[in-house]
């Protein structure tokens, strides 16, 4: 019975990993804090989050900003 609960332990392990490894972003671009446009979805690059492609620049008055959410 132990061997069996390894094995399924085991197999939720490497199922977890896995899945975790395969997460994409989605970003959307806002002009004053009107949605402008929606980009594809697209895998991060390995050791970064998707918080890590957030930007904001303002200049002139006018405020663009990227925010990025995780998508499964």
């Amino acid at each position: 019975m132990k061997k069996v609960l390894c094995i399924v332990a085991a197999g939720l392990l490497l199922g977890f990993f896995t899945t975790s490894c395969n997460k994409q972003c989605q970003c959307k671009t806002y002009v004053n804090g009107a949605l402008s446009s929606t980009g594809e979805a697209f895998e991060v690059e390995s050791g970064k989050k998707c918080s890590d492609y957030n930007s904001t620049v303002s200049l002139l008055g006018i405020t663009t900003e990227v925010k990025c959410k995780t998508t499964f």
